[in-house]
């Protein structure tokens, strides 16, 4: 999987999400990430995505979720 962005940051906490993007994307599937079926999506081409993701914070504490938006190729 190549995603543009190829790094998701936390710009509050600094903590490097790309994992919990990846995840997201491989846990929810193209219809819940991508907002619904591939009609007239090309295959194998650039899809967009939109995860949540929930940013652990560097303490433990003041843990919030993120949107973490940009493309996908498989």
């Amino acid at each position: 999987m190549t995603l543009n962005p190829e790094r998701y940051e936390c710009p509050e906490h600094h903590t490097d999400l790309t994992d919990l993007v990846e995840e997201a994307l491989e846990d929810q599937g193209l219809e819940v990430a991508y907002g619904g079926p591939l009609r007239g999506r090309k295959a194998g081409g650039p899809q967009p995505f939109r995860v949540i993701v929930s940013c652990p914070s560097t303490g433990g504490d003041g843990a919030h979720t993120l949107t973490c938006t940009g493309t996908q190729t498989r």
